[in-house]
Protein backbone atom coordinates (compact mmCIF):
# COMPACT_ATOMS: atom_id res chain seq x y z
CA UNK A 1 0.00 0.00 0.00
CA UNK A 2 1.54 3.31 -1.06
CA UNK A 3 1.72 6.75 0.44
CA UNK A 4 2.29 8.80 -2.74
CA UNK A 5 3.00 11.97 -0.78
CA UNK A 6 6.14 10.47 0.79
CA UNK A 7 8.95 11.38 -1.59
CA UNK A 8 12.19 10.84 0.35
CA UNK A 9 15.56 10.50 -1.30
CA UNK A 10 15.47 8.54 -4.52
CA UNK A 11 18.24 6.04 -5.27
CA UNK A 12 20.81 7.03 -7.82
CA UNK A 13 20.31 5.76 -11.34
CA UNK A 14 24.01 4.95 -11.50
CA UNK A 15 25.83 5.62 -14.72
CA UNK A 16 23.90 7.95 -17.00
CA UNK A 17 22.32 5.88 -19.75
CA UNK A 18 20.88 6.92 -23.08
CA UNK A 19 17.45 5.90 -24.30
CA UNK A 20 19.06 3.64 -26.89
CA UNK A 21 21.05 1.87 -24.15
CA UNK A 22 17.77 0.69 -22.62
CA UNK A 23 16.43 -0.76 -25.87
CA UNK A 24 17.70 -4.25 -25.03
CA UNK A 25 18.65 -5.77 -21.65
CA UNK A 26 19.13 -9.25 -20.28
CA UNK A 27 16.34 -9.00 -17.71
CA UNK A 28 13.57 -6.46 -17.27
CA UNK A 29 12.07 -6.34 -13.76
CA UNK A 30 8.73 -4.57 -13.35
CA UNK A 31 8.12 -3.40 -9.79
CA UNK A 32 10.50 -2.19 -7.09
CA UNK A 33 9.08 -3.67 -3.90
CA UNK A 34 10.98 -6.29 -1.87
CA UNK A 35 10.55 -8.92 -4.60
CA UNK A 36 11.61 -6.79 -7.57
CA UNK A 37 14.51 -5.16 -5.72
CA UNK A 38 15.81 -8.53 -4.50
CA UNK A 39 15.61 -10.17 -7.92
CA UNK A 40 17.34 -7.22 -9.58
CA UNK A 41 20.14 -7.24 -7.01
CA UNK A 42 20.73 -11.00 -7.28
CA UNK A 43 20.96 -10.89 -11.07
CA UNK A 44 22.96 -7.67 -11.36
CA UNK A 45 25.55 -8.96 -8.88
CA UNK A 46 26.03 -11.95 -11.18
CA UNK A 47 26.78 -9.63 -14.10
CA UNK A 48 23.47 -9.63 -15.97
CA UNK A 49 22.29 -6.36 -17.50
CA UNK A 50 19.16 -5.59 -15.49
CA UNK A 51 16.63 -2.79 -15.80
CA UNK A 52 14.24 -2.27 -12.87
CA UNK A 53 11.13 -0.15 -13.46
CA UNK A 54 9.23 1.16 -10.42
CA UNK A 55 5.99 3.06 -11.03
CA UNK A 56 6.11 4.92 -7.71
CA UNK A 57 8.80 6.22 -5.37
CA UNK A 58 10.43 5.22 -2.09
CA UNK A 59 9.94 5.47 0.84
CA UNK A 60 6.26 4.50 1.08
CA UNK A 61 4.09 2.88 3.73
CA UNK A 62 3.10 -0.76 3.37
CA UNK A 63 1.50 -3.52 5.41
CA UNK A 64 3.67 -6.52 6.28
CA UNK A 65 6.01 -5.26 9.00
CA UNK A 66 6.64 -8.58 10.77
CA UNK A 67 9.55 -10.42 9.14
CA UNK A 68 10.82 -13.99 9.45
CA UNK A 69 14.40 -15.24 9.93
CA UNK A 70 14.24 -17.07 6.60
CA UNK A 71 15.11 -13.84 4.76
CA UNK A 72 18.50 -13.46 6.49
CA UNK A 73 20.62 -15.36 3.92
CA UNK A 74 18.90 -13.47 1.09
CA UNK A 75 19.59 -10.10 2.72
CA UNK A 76 23.22 -11.14 3.05
CA UNK A 77 23.48 -12.15 -0.60
CA UNK A 78 22.26 -8.76 -1.83
CA UNK A 79 24.52 -6.91 0.66
CA UNK A 80 21.60 -5.47 2.64
CA UNK A 81 21.89 -7.40 5.91
CA UNK A 82 24.28 -5.00 7.66
CA UNK A 83 22.11 -2.02 6.75
CA UNK A 84 18.96 -3.72 8.03
CA UNK A 85 20.73 -4.65 11.27
CA UNK A 86 21.90 -1.04 11.73
CA UNK A 87 18.57 0.59 10.84
CA UNK A 88 17.21 0.57 14.39
CA UNK A 89 14.26 -1.68 13.60
CA UNK A 90 12.71 -3.61 16.45
CA UNK A 91 14.21 -7.04 16.98
CA UNK A 92 11.71 -9.88 16.68
CA UNK A 93 12.59 -12.89 18.79
CA UNK A 94 9.41 -14.79 17.93
CA UNK A 95 5.68 -14.52 18.60
CA UNK A 96 3.44 -14.41 21.65
CA UNK A 97 -0.12 -15.61 21.14
CA UNK A 98 -3.05 -14.69 23.37
CA UNK A 99 -6.36 -16.46 23.05
CA UNK A 100 -5.20 -18.39 20.01
CA UNK A 101 -7.05 -21.65 20.34
CA UNK A 102 -7.77 -23.30 23.66
CA UNK A 103 -4.32 -22.68 25.14
CA UNK A 104 -4.71 -19.23 26.77
CA UNK A 105 -1.21 -17.90 26.14
CA UNK A 106 1.77 -19.47 24.41
CA UNK A 107 5.01 -18.49 22.70
CA UNK A 108 7.14 -19.20 19.66
CA UNK A 109 10.88 -18.49 20.06
CA UNK A 110 13.04 -18.39 16.96
CA UNK A 111 16.10 -19.72 18.78
CA UNK A 112 14.34 -23.08 19.10
CA UNK A 113 14.81 -23.50 15.34
CA UNK A 114 18.59 -24.03 15.83
CA UNK A 115 19.18 -21.57 12.97
CA UNK A 116 18.55 -17.89 13.77
CA UNK A 117 17.48 -16.23 16.99
CA UNK A 118 15.75 -13.14 15.64
CA UNK A 119 14.23 -11.30 12.70
CA UNK A 120 12.82 -7.74 12.73
CA UNK A 121 9.66 -5.71 13.15
CA UNK A 122 10.18 -2.96 10.61
CA UNK A 123 8.82 0.22 9.17
CA UNK A 124 8.20 -1.04 5.67
CA UNK A 125 8.83 2.38 4.13
CA UNK A 126 12.47 2.28 5.29
CA UNK A 127 12.94 -1.46 4.83
CA UNK A 128 11.71 -1.44 1.23
CA UNK A 129 13.90 1.60 0.46
CA UNK A 130 16.96 -0.30 1.74
CA UNK A 131 16.27 -3.15 -0.69
CA UNK A 132 15.58 -0.73 -3.55
CA UNK A 133 18.95 0.96 -2.96
CA UNK A 134 20.65 -2.46 -2.83
CA UNK A 135 19.54 -3.14 -6.41
CA UNK A 136 21.30 0.05 -7.53
CA UNK A 137 24.49 -0.82 -5.62
CA UNK A 138 24.48 -4.26 -7.22
CA UNK A 139 24.64 -2.67 -10.68
CA UNK A 140 21.05 -2.70 -11.91
CA UNK A 141 19.71 0.33 -13.77
CA UNK A 142 16.93 1.42 -11.41
CA UNK A 143 14.28 3.92 -12.48
CA UNK A 144 11.43 5.18 -10.32
CA UNK A 145 8.27 6.84 -11.69
CA UNK A 146 8.63 4.48 -14.67
CA UNK A 147 5.23 3.00 -15.51
CA UNK A 148 4.88 -0.20 -17.55
CA UNK A 149 2.10 0.38 -20.09
CA UNK A 150 2.04 -2.51 -22.57
CA UNK A 151 3.42 -6.03 -22.64
CA UNK A 152 5.25 -6.89 -25.86
CA UNK A 153 4.71 -10.39 -27.25
CA UNK A 154 6.25 -12.46 -30.00
CA UNK A 155 3.65 -15.18 -30.36
CA UNK A 156 3.40 -16.84 -26.95
CA UNK A 157 6.70 -15.41 -25.71
CA UNK A 158 6.92 -12.20 -23.70
CA UNK A 159 9.80 -10.21 -25.17
CA UNK A 160 9.58 -6.81 -23.51
CA UNK A 161 7.54 -3.91 -22.22
CA UNK A 162 6.53 -0.47 -23.43
CA UNK A 163 6.87 1.99 -20.55
CA UNK A 164 6.67 5.68 -19.80
CA UNK A 165 8.68 8.04 -17.62
CA UNK A 166 8.44 11.81 -17.29
CA UNK A 167 6.14 11.92 -20.29
CA UNK A 168 8.60 10.02 -22.50
CA UNK A 169 7.66 6.64 -24.00
CA UNK A 170 10.19 3.82 -24.33
CA UNK A 171 10.22 0.18 -25.42
CA UNK A 172 12.65 -2.27 -23.85
CA UNK A 173 13.24 -5.77 -25.17
CA UNK A 174 14.53 -8.38 -22.75
CA UNK A 175 15.63 -11.99 -22.84
CA UNK A 176 13.52 -12.47 -19.70
CA UNK A 177 10.84 -10.37 -17.99
CA UNK A 178 10.16 -10.65 -14.26
CA UNK A 179 6.77 -9.45 -13.02
CA UNK A 180 7.09 -8.02 -9.50
CA UNK A 181 4.07 -5.71 -9.74
CA UNK A 182 2.52 -6.94 -6.50
CA UNK A 183 -1.24 -6.89 -6.21
CA UNK A 184 -1.45 -4.94 -9.46
CA UNK A 185 -0.60 -8.31 -11.06
CA UNK A 186 0.32 -6.96 -14.48
CA UNK A 187 0.88 -10.36 -16.08
CA UNK A 188 -1.72 -12.13 -13.97
CA UNK A 189 -4.46 -9.84 -15.20
CA UNK A 190 -3.24 -10.02 -18.78
CA UNK A 191 -3.18 -13.84 -18.73
CA UNK A 192 -6.28 -14.17 -16.51
CA UNK A 193 -4.55 -16.69 -14.23
CA UNK A 194 -5.62 -15.28 -10.83
CA UNK A 195 -7.29 -17.78 -8.49
CA UNK A 196 -9.01 -16.60 -5.33
CA UNK A 197 -8.34 -18.61 -2.16
CA UNK A 198 -11.64 -19.51 -0.54
CA UNK A 199 -12.10 -18.81 3.15
CA UNK A 200 -9.38 -16.16 3.44
CA UNK A 201 -11.12 -13.05 2.15
CA UNK A 202 -10.17 -10.89 5.10
CA UNK A 203 -9.43 -7.21 5.57
CA UNK A 204 -7.06 -5.26 7.78
CA UNK A 205 -6.80 -1.82 9.37
CA UNK A 206 -3.61 -0.63 11.03
CA UNK A 207 -1.73 2.42 12.26
CA UNK A 208 1.49 3.36 14.07
CA UNK A 209 1.62 4.56 17.67
CA UNK A 210 4.29 6.27 19.76
CA UNK A 211 4.79 6.10 23.53
CA UNK A 212 3.88 2.42 23.79
CA UNK A 213 4.73 0.37 26.88
CA UNK A 214 4.95 -3.01 25.13
CA UNK A 215 4.91 -6.48 26.61
CA UNK A 216 7.12 -7.06 29.67
CA UNK A 217 10.46 -8.92 29.31
CA UNK A 218 11.29 -11.47 28.09
CA UNK A 219 8.48 -10.91 25.56
CA UNK A 220 9.25 -7.26 24.87
CA UNK A 221 10.75 -8.15 21.47
CA UNK A 222 8.00 -10.55 20.45
CA UNK A 223 5.28 -10.01 17.84
CA UNK A 224 2.05 -10.14 19.83
CA UNK A 225 -1.09 -11.69 18.33
CA UNK A 226 -4.44 -11.47 20.14
CA UNK A 227 -7.44 -13.47 18.89
CA UNK A 228 -10.98 -12.22 19.40
CA UNK A 229 -14.33 -13.25 17.97
CA UNK A 230 -14.32 -12.69 14.19
CA UNK A 231 -11.00 -10.83 14.24
CA UNK A 232 -7.44 -10.78 15.53
CA UNK A 233 -5.02 -8.02 16.52
CA UNK A 234 -1.31 -7.57 16.05
CA UNK A 235 1.06 -5.46 18.15
CA UNK A 236 4.53 -5.07 16.64
CA UNK A 237 7.14 -3.03 18.60
CA UNK A 238 9.06 -1.47 15.70
CA UNK A 239 11.62 0.41 17.83
CA UNK A 240 11.93 3.58 19.90
CA UNK A 241 8.61 3.14 21.71
CA UNK A 242 6.77 2.97 18.41
CA UNK A 243 4.48 0.11 17.48
CA UNK A 244 2.34 -1.04 14.59
CA UNK A 245 -1.12 -2.00 15.80
CA UNK A 246 -3.53 -3.66 13.39
CA UNK A 247 -6.71 -5.68 13.28
CA UNK A 248 -7.57 -8.36 10.71
CA UNK A 249 -11.31 -8.84 10.36
CA UNK A 250 -12.51 -12.23 9.24
CA UNK A 251 -14.95 -11.66 6.39
CA UNK A 252 -17.79 -14.03 7.29
CA UNK A 253 -19.30 -15.52 4.17
CA UNK A 254 -16.63 -13.72 2.13
CA UNK A 255 -18.98 -10.75 1.83
CA UNK A 256 -17.60 -7.88 -0.17
CA UNK A 257 -18.02 -4.21 0.49
CA UNK A 258 -16.20 -1.10 1.59
CA UNK A 259 -13.61 -1.61 4.38
CA UNK A 260 -14.95 -0.86 7.83
CA UNK A 261 -13.83 2.44 9.33
CA UNK A 262 -14.31 1.77 13.04
CA UNK A 263 -10.65 1.13 13.94
CA UNK A 264 -10.50 3.48 16.95
CA UNK A 265 -13.68 2.05 18.46
CA UNK A 266 -12.48 -1.51 17.98
CA UNK A 267 -9.13 -0.71 19.59
CA UNK A 268 -10.80 0.96 22.56
CA UNK A 269 -12.81 -2.23 23.11
CA UNK A 270 -9.71 -4.48 22.98
CA UNK A 271 -9.15 -4.39 26.74
CA UNK A 272 -6.28 -6.89 26.73
CA UNK A 273 -4.22 -4.59 24.51
CA UNK A 274 -4.65 -1.57 26.80
CA UNK A 275 -1.75 -2.38 29.18
CA UNK A 276 0.52 -3.16 26.22
CA UNK A 277 -0.25 0.16 24.59
CA UNK A 278 -0.03 2.05 27.88
CA UNK A 279 -1.65 5.36 28.86
CA UNK A 280 0.73 7.51 26.78
CA UNK A 281 0.23 5.67 23.48
CA UNK A 282 -0.64 8.09 20.70
CA UNK A 283 -1.60 7.29 17.12
CA UNK A 284 0.86 9.07 14.82
CA UNK A 285 -0.24 7.89 11.37
CA UNK A 286 -3.55 7.68 9.55
CA UNK A 287 -5.43 4.39 9.72
CA UNK A 288 -4.55 2.39 6.63
CA UNK A 289 -6.55 -0.38 5.00
CA UNK A 290 -5.96 -3.57 3.02
CA UNK A 291 -8.62 -6.10 1.98
CA UNK A 292 -9.34 -9.29 0.04
CA UNK A 293 -5.72 -10.23 -0.50
CA UNK A 294 -5.50 -14.04 -0.49
CA UNK A 295 -5.01 -15.37 -4.03
CA UNK A 296 -2.54 -17.21 -6.23
CA UNK A 297 -1.73 -17.64 -9.91
CA UNK A 298 -2.45 -20.94 -11.59
CA UNK A 299 0.87 -20.54 -13.43
CA UNK A 300 3.74 -18.36 -12.23
CA UNK A 301 5.96 -18.64 -15.27
CA UNK A 302 5.76 -18.97 -19.04
CA UNK A 303 7.90 -18.42 -22.15
CA UNK A 304 10.05 -15.38 -21.42
CA UNK A 305 8.50 -14.47 -18.03
CA UNK A 306 8.44 -15.28 -14.31
CA UNK A 307 6.14 -13.90 -11.61
CA UNK A 308 7.48 -13.26 -8.12
CA UNK A 309 6.23 -11.94 -4.79
CA UNK A 310 2.63 -10.79 -4.55
CA UNK A 311 2.37 -10.92 -8.36
CA UNK A 312 2.54 -14.72 -7.99
CA UNK A 313 0.22 -14.96 -4.99
CA UNK A 314 -0.33 -13.87 -1.42
CA UNK A 315 -1.43 -15.78 1.68
CA UNK A 316 -3.28 -14.29 4.63
CA UNK A 317 -0.81 -12.41 6.90
CA UNK A 318 -1.38 -14.42 10.08
CA UNK A 319 2.00 -16.22 9.80
CA UNK A 320 3.88 -13.17 8.44
CA UNK A 321 4.92 -14.97 5.27
CA UNK A 322 4.44 -12.13 2.74
CA UNK A 323 7.97 -10.68 2.64
CA UNK A 324 9.47 -14.17 2.96
CA UNK A 325 7.58 -15.44 -0.09
CA UNK A 326 8.42 -12.24 -1.97
CA UNK A 327 12.15 -12.36 -1.31
CA UNK A 328 12.51 -16.12 -1.67
CA UNK A 329 10.65 -16.25 -4.98
CA UNK A 330 12.79 -13.31 -6.13
CA UNK A 331 15.99 -15.07 -5.11
CA UNK A 332 14.89 -18.26 -6.88
CA UNK A 333 13.81 -16.37 -10.01
CA UNK A 334 17.13 -14.52 -10.03
CA UNK A 335 19.07 -17.74 -9.80
CA UNK A 336 16.87 -19.23 -12.54
CA UNK A 337 17.69 -16.28 -14.81
CA UNK A 338 21.40 -16.66 -14.11
CA UNK A 339 21.27 -20.38 -14.92
CA UNK A 340 19.45 -19.79 -18.19
CA UNK A 341 21.12 -16.62 -19.46
CA UNK A 342 24.68 -17.23 -18.26
CA UNK A 343 25.09 -20.97 -17.76
CA UNK A 344 23.03 -22.09 -20.76
CA UNK A 345 20.43 -24.07 -18.85
CA UNK A 346 17.29 -25.04 -20.75
CA UNK A 347 14.74 -22.29 -20.07
CA UNK A 348 11.65 -24.51 -20.07
CA UNK A 349 13.21 -26.96 -17.60
CA UNK A 350 14.51 -24.20 -15.34
CA UNK A 351 11.15 -22.45 -15.29
CA UNK A 352 9.37 -25.74 -14.56
CA UNK A 353 11.56 -26.21 -11.48
CA UNK A 354 10.69 -22.69 -10.33
CA UNK A 355 6.97 -23.36 -10.86
CA UNK A 356 7.05 -26.66 -8.97
CA UNK A 357 9.00 -25.32 -6.01
CA UNK A 358 6.90 -22.16 -5.70
CA UNK A 359 3.70 -24.23 -5.76
CA UNK A 360 4.98 -26.61 -3.08
CA UNK A 361 6.31 -23.90 -0.75
CA UNK A 362 3.16 -21.81 -1.17
CA UNK A 363 1.01 -24.90 -0.58
CA UNK A 364 2.75 -25.87 2.66
CA UNK A 365 2.30 -22.38 4.11
CA UNK A 366 -1.30 -22.13 2.92
CA UNK A 367 -2.13 -25.44 4.56
CA UNK A 368 -0.68 -24.21 7.85
CA UNK A 369 -2.55 -20.88 7.62
CA UNK A 370 -5.87 -22.67 7.12
CA UNK A 371 -5.20 -24.91 10.09
CA UNK A 372 -4.03 -21.95 12.17
CA UNK A 373 -7.43 -20.30 11.89
CA UNK A 374 -9.12 -23.23 13.65
CA UNK A 375 -9.73 -21.70 17.06
CA UNK A 376 -11.00 -24.84 18.80
CA UNK A 377 -7.55 -26.42 19.11
CA UNK A 378 -4.77 -26.56 21.67
CA UNK A 379 -1.19 -25.40 21.14
CA UNK A 380 -0.01 -28.98 20.65
CA UNK A 381 -2.52 -29.45 17.81
CA UNK A 382 -0.80 -26.69 15.84
CA UNK A 383 2.55 -28.32 16.57
CA UNK A 384 1.36 -31.68 15.29
CA UNK A 385 -0.10 -30.21 12.10
CA UNK A 386 3.32 -28.68 11.38
CA UNK A 387 4.80 -32.11 11.93
CA UNK A 388 2.37 -33.64 9.42
CA UNK A 389 3.17 -30.96 6.82
CA UNK A 390 6.89 -31.69 7.12
CA UNK A 391 6.61 -35.49 7.13
CA UNK A 392 7.66 -35.78 3.49
CA UNK A 393 10.92 -33.98 4.23
CA UNK A 394 11.76 -34.69 7.85
CA UNK A 395 10.27 -37.53 9.84
CA UNK A 396 12.37 -37.00 12.97
CA UNK A 397 11.57 -33.41 13.98
CA UNK A 398 9.59 -33.13 17.16
CA UNK A 399 6.20 -31.44 16.68
CA UNK A 400 7.10 -28.26 18.56
CA UNK A 401 10.33 -27.83 16.61
CA UNK A 402 8.50 -28.56 13.35
CA UNK A 403 6.14 -25.69 14.16
CA UNK A 404 9.01 -23.29 14.87
CA UNK A 405 10.91 -24.30 11.72
CA UNK A 406 7.82 -23.96 9.52
CA UNK A 407 6.65 -20.63 10.94
CA UNK A 408 10.18 -19.15 10.84
CA UNK A 409 10.39 -19.49 7.06
CA UNK A 410 13.05 -22.20 7.20
CA UNK A 411 11.22 -24.90 5.20
CA UNK A 412 11.99 -25.32 1.49
CA UNK A 413 14.11 -22.18 1.75
CA UNK A 414 16.63 -22.73 -1.04
CA UNK A 415 18.76 -19.74 -0.06
CA UNK A 416 19.02 -21.06 3.50
CA UNK A 417 19.81 -24.58 2.25
CA UNK A 418 22.74 -23.17 0.29
CA UNK A 419 24.12 -21.28 3.30
CA UNK A 420 23.52 -24.23 5.60
CA UNK A 421 25.36 -26.61 3.27
CA UNK A 422 28.33 -24.24 3.11
CA UNK A 423 28.40 -23.84 6.90
CA UNK A 424 28.12 -27.59 7.48
CA UNK A 425 30.94 -28.28 5.02
CA UNK A 426 33.14 -25.69 6.74
CA UNK A 427 32.40 -27.05 10.21
CA UNK A 428 32.94 -30.63 9.09
CA UNK A 429 36.30 -29.72 7.56
CA UNK A 430 37.33 -28.05 10.80
CA UNK A 431 36.14 -30.95 12.95
CA UNK A 432 37.90 -33.53 10.80
CA UNK A 433 41.10 -31.48 10.38
CA UNK A 434 44.21 -31.88 12.45
CA UNK A 435 44.10 -28.50 14.16
CA UNK A 436 46.26 -27.60 17.14
CA UNK A 437 45.88 -28.92 20.64
CA UNK A 438 44.83 -26.09 22.95
CA UNK A 439 46.98 -26.53 26.00
CA UNK A 440 47.65 -24.15 28.86
CA UNK A 441 49.00 -21.32 26.67
CA UNK A 442 46.26 -20.11 24.38
CA UNK A 443 47.20 -18.77 20.93
CA UNK A 444 47.02 -15.10 20.00
CA UNK A 445 44.47 -15.77 17.26
CA UNK A 446 41.81 -18.44 16.92
CA UNK A 447 39.38 -19.16 14.09
CA UNK A 448 37.53 -21.88 16.01
CA UNK A 449 37.62 -24.09 19.09
CA UNK A 450 36.53 -27.72 18.78
CA UNK A 451 35.79 -30.17 21.60
CA UNK A 452 35.90 -33.75 20.30
CA UNK A 453 33.86 -36.29 22.27
CA UNK A 454 33.16 -39.96 21.47
CA UNK A 455 30.53 -42.39 22.67
CA UNK A 456 32.27 -45.20 24.58
CA UNK A 457 30.19 -47.98 23.04
CA UNK A 458 30.76 -46.79 19.47
CA UNK A 459 33.54 -47.61 17.07
CA UNK A 460 35.86 -44.72 16.09
CA UNK A 461 34.11 -42.48 13.62
CA UNK A 462 30.67 -43.85 14.49
CA UNK A 463 29.97 -42.10 17.78
CA UNK A 464 31.96 -38.91 17.35
CA UNK A 465 30.57 -35.56 18.45
CA UNK A 466 32.36 -32.29 17.62
CA UNK A 467 31.27 -29.20 19.54
CA UNK A 468 32.43 -26.00 17.83
CA UNK A 469 32.77 -22.38 18.90
CA UNK A 470 33.27 -19.88 16.06
CA UNK A 471 33.21 -16.09 15.78
CA UNK A 472 29.65 -14.93 15.29
CA UNK A 473 28.39 -14.91 11.70
CA UNK A 474 24.86 -13.45 11.32
CA UNK A 475 24.31 -15.33 8.05
CA UNK A 476 25.34 -18.86 8.96
CA UNK A 477 22.73 -20.89 10.86
CA UNK A 478 23.89 -21.87 14.34
CA UNK A 479 22.79 -24.36 16.94
CA UNK A 480 23.02 -21.53 19.48
CA UNK A 481 24.45 -18.01 19.65
CA UNK A 482 26.14 -16.16 22.47
CA UNK A 483 27.20 -12.52 22.75
CA UNK A 484 30.21 -12.98 20.44
CA UNK A 485 30.12 -16.54 19.13
CA UNK A 486 28.17 -19.20 17.24
CA UNK A 487 27.97 -22.72 18.64
CA UNK A 488 27.69 -25.69 16.32
CA UNK A 489 27.62 -29.46 16.67
CA UNK A 490 28.73 -32.02 14.11
CA UNK A 491 27.85 -35.69 14.58
CA UNK A 492 28.46 -37.60 11.32
CA UNK A 493 26.22 -40.50 12.30
CA UNK A 494 23.31 -38.22 13.19
CA UNK A 495 23.30 -35.74 10.30
CA UNK A 496 22.77 -32.04 10.77
CA UNK A 497 20.71 -32.22 13.97
CA UNK A 498 22.55 -34.24 16.65
CA UNK A 499 20.13 -32.96 19.30
CA UNK A 500 17.78 -35.65 18.02
CA UNK A 501 20.08 -38.30 19.50
CA UNK A 502 19.24 -38.88 23.20
CA UNK A 503 22.80 -40.10 23.84
CA UNK A 504 24.29 -36.80 22.58
CA UNK A 505 21.76 -34.20 23.64
CA UNK A 506 22.89 -33.80 27.30
CA UNK A 507 26.48 -33.06 26.28
CA UNK A 508 25.37 -30.56 23.63
CA UNK A 509 22.98 -28.68 25.90
CA UNK A 510 25.51 -28.57 28.72
CA UNK A 511 28.18 -27.21 26.40
CA UNK A 512 25.83 -24.52 25.07
CA UNK A 513 24.96 -23.42 28.62
CA UNK A 514 28.66 -23.31 29.54
CA UNK A 515 29.64 -21.07 26.62
CA UNK A 516 26.61 -18.81 27.07
CA UNK A 517 27.52 -18.32 30.72
CA UNK A 518 31.19 -17.59 30.05
CA UNK A 519 30.83 -15.25 27.07
CA UNK A 520 30.24 -12.02 28.99
CA UNK A 521 32.71 -9.51 27.51
CA UNK A 522 31.41 -7.46 24.55
CA UNK A 523 33.67 -7.65 21.53
CA UNK A 524 35.94 -10.38 22.92
CA UNK A 525 37.87 -12.33 20.29
CA UNK A 526 37.79 -16.10 20.42
CA UNK A 527 41.46 -16.19 21.50
CA UNK A 528 40.74 -13.79 24.37
CA UNK A 529 37.69 -15.80 25.37
CA UNK A 530 39.64 -19.05 25.38
CA UNK A 531 42.52 -17.69 27.46
CA UNK A 532 40.05 -16.33 30.05
CA UNK A 533 37.85 -19.45 30.10
CA UNK A 534 40.10 -22.45 29.47
CA UNK A 535 40.33 -23.39 33.15
CA UNK A 536 36.53 -23.37 33.48
CA UNK A 537 36.33 -25.46 30.32
CA UNK A 538 38.75 -27.98 31.80
CA UNK A 539 36.68 -28.24 34.98
CA UNK A 540 33.45 -28.66 33.02
CA UNK A 541 34.94 -31.35 30.80
CA UNK A 542 36.10 -33.31 33.86
CA UNK A 543 32.82 -32.99 35.74
CA UNK A 544 30.08 -32.82 33.13
CA UNK A 545 31.00 -34.94 30.12
CA UNK A 546 28.29 -37.63 30.18
CA UNK A 547 29.35 -41.01 31.47
CA UNK A 548 28.62 -42.56 28.09
CA UNK A 549 31.26 -40.37 26.41
CA UNK A 550 35.02 -39.84 26.49
CA UNK A 551 36.95 -36.64 25.74
CA UNK A 552 39.20 -37.22 22.74
CA UNK A 553 40.82 -33.78 22.52
CA UNK A 554 40.29 -30.01 22.47
CA UNK A 555 41.83 -28.24 19.49
CA UNK A 556 41.62 -25.10 17.39
CA UNK A 557 43.19 -23.28 14.51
Amino acid sequence: MSDKSAEGDRPSEGTRVTAQALDVVDVLVIGGGPAGSTAAAVMAKAGLRVLLLEAGTHPRAHVGESLLPGIIPILAEIDALAEVEAAGFGRKTGSTLWGWGKTPRWDLWFYDSDAYDHAWLVERARFDAILFAAATRAGAVVLDRAVARTLLWDGERLVGVAWERAGQSQETRARLVIDATGQSMLLGRAKDRREEIAGLKHQAMWAHFSGCVGAPPPRHEQALFLAEAEQWWWFFPIGGGRASVGVVQLDAGEARGAPRRDYDALLAAASELAPVLGPAATRVTPVRHERDWSYRMSEVTGPGWIQIGDAAGFIDPVLSTGVLLAMHSAWHAGRTAIAVLQAGADEASARAKYQAHHREMFGDLLRMVRFYYQQNLYREDYFWESKRILLTRDTELKPQKAFVVLTSGLVQNLALDEVRDEATARQTARAEGQGRELGEAGPDRLGFVCVHLRERAAAPGQGDLYLLIEPRDPVAPALARTRNFDIGAIAPRHGSDPLRAPSLAPAIRGFVSLVQGLDATPGATLAEFWRASRVRFGTWLKEHVPTNMDLVRVFGE
